[in-house]
């Protein structure tokens, strides 16, 4: 098992060698072909990809790099069996960034009128996309109230050579309270840095936490980061590309339609401006970008495994008994949560279902017993089609704060929960399940054309 890596490229190599890096050397379109080779590669597994010939840039394009769970898990150093546990670790031993003096990603310095957004190669995905978006940019803020760093992701329109438009969810409560005291909201802007680093910005830390401490705590090490040259805030070193500027009071104008994460397009909207003040960048740096959409993509492979691991020790707090949690990327990853467990009493999964929709904006929540592999759904299906009893395991709530992307939402940001109880009845017998002794003892020699089974 590998490392933690550090840096994009140490992680390009370490794929290349693999064989999980595939470098295309024909020159691509930014306008929808870029997404296309991300999409046929998160839809059959594939490699990360290497766009070396961008037709008006000269900026080389990366995606697809988390594009597969084992690649998240990789760059984590991880394992499917020890990646609750040493999420749990780091979650424990936080490890607060270590400030540099300077960084490859400072190479090459515009501000003021040099500023263009324009020429990087920010792809257009989808085909209603009204125009080219950031997808990983690391977004780093400070609160002005509290001085509270956050790190996070958020997707982000060119909508000019100085100006950003941006979807800011958790960002708000930081731009209502600079927006209270009539000031701007400095943020930085970081593109390819260490791998580590996206994956731990899907950490749903308590507001205030900073992201980077689980990034240190899960890589192993502080993550370096350097001061910015135009306004008062560290970043990532490790990033290849960086934008400075801020999020502008009272300022708001129409961003998208894009299409999201729930594979249908959120509608244009009145979004938060950053005016863009300096960009740097690496001599010859690389433009990360990450796939979103219909499931599977970058975007819900990135969020899948944090969200698991912190959820399956929020629940064993309270209910011991579980043993697994999955978020399928066919549910979006936070529309669908799957536990198993091992009931203590006849009622417990309900417990843990009102639990679960206590704390996640989750639509539908599905209890089985710890003989259900989660991540089978098949095996899912099979166990509420034998198991659950609808007129009693069945469980609505209606009302519910819901996610602000849910296209069937009849209300932004609202939501009904449906959780199912599909496990056994402890109270009376149930039949067993069919066994065949040896069954896992025997492997089959296939031909690799044709013939009769040795």
């Amino acid at each position: 098992m590998a490392m933690p890596f550090l840096d994009l490229r140490h992680f390009l190599e370490y794929l290349d060698t693999r064989g999980e890096l595939l470098r295309i050397n024909k020159p691509v379109d930014v306008k929808y072909e870029i997404a296309a080779y991300i999409r046929k590669t998160c839809d059959t597994g594939g490699p990360a990809l290497l766009f070396e010939k961008v037709k008006g840039f000269d900026c080389p394009v990366v995606g697809g790099v988390f594009a597969t769970r084992k690649r998240v898990l990789d760059c984590l150093g991880m394992s499917e069996a020890d990646y609750a546990l040493k999420f749990h670790d780091a979650l424990n031993s936080l490890v607060s960034p270590r400030l540099v003096n300077s960084a490859p990603c400072k190479e090459v310095i515009y501000k003021g009128d040099e500023v263009d957004l324009r020429k990087l190669p920010v792809p257009i995905f989808s085909e209603k996309d009204s125009g080219p978006f950031i997808t990983l940019g690391i977004v780093r803020s400070q609160d002005v109230t509290t001085g509270r760093k956050n790190t996070a992701i958020y997707r982000m329109e060119i909508k000019g050579k100085n100006r950003l438009g941006i979807l800011s969810q958790d960002l708000f409560l930081q731009l209502q309270r600079a927006e209270a005291k009539n000031e701007a909201l400095p943020v930085v802007i970081t593109i390819g840095t260490g791998p580590v680093i996206p994956i731990a910005s899907q950490w749903k830390a308590p507001f205030g936490i900073d992201e980077l401490e689980l990034a240190g705590a899960l890589q192993g090490k502080p993550v370096e980061t350097v001061r910015a040259e135009s306004v008062d805030l560290d970043f990532p070193a490790s990033a290849e590309i960086v934008i400075e500027g801020s999020v502008l009071p009272h300022q708001r104008e129409v961003e998208g339609p894009f299409g999201e994460v729930s594979g249908y397009y959120t509608p244009a909207s009145p979004k938060p401006v950053i005016e863009v003040v300096a960009i740097t960048h690496r001599k010859t740096p690389l433009f990360q970008v990450a796939l979103t959409g219909k499931p599977p993509t970058e975007n819900h492979f990135i969020k899948q495994i944090p969200l698991e691991a912190t959820f399956y020790w929020e629940l064993r707090n309270r209910f011991p008994g579980v043993k697994a949690v999955h978020f399928p990327t066919s549910g979006a990853v936070g529309y669908l949560a799957i536990i198993a467990m091992q009931k203590n009493h006849e009622y417990e999964a309900r417990n843990l279902i009102a639990t679960m929709f206590g704390s996640l904006r989750n639509k539908f929540i599905i209890v089985v017993d710890e003989d259900v592999n989660i991540r089978d759904i098949d095996e899912v299906l099979w166990a509420v089609s034998t198991r659950c009893r609808p007129a009693e395991d069945v469980i609505l709530f209606p009302r519910l704060s819901g996610s602000a992307l849910d296209p069937s939402a009849q209300e932004p940001g609202a939501s009904t929960g449906l959780g199912i109880d599909a496990t056994r009845p402890r109270k009376e017998a149930f039949p067993d399940v069919v066994r065949i002794p040896g069954e896992d003892q025997v492997t089959l020699d296939v031909p690799a054309r044709g013939g009769d089974t040795k």
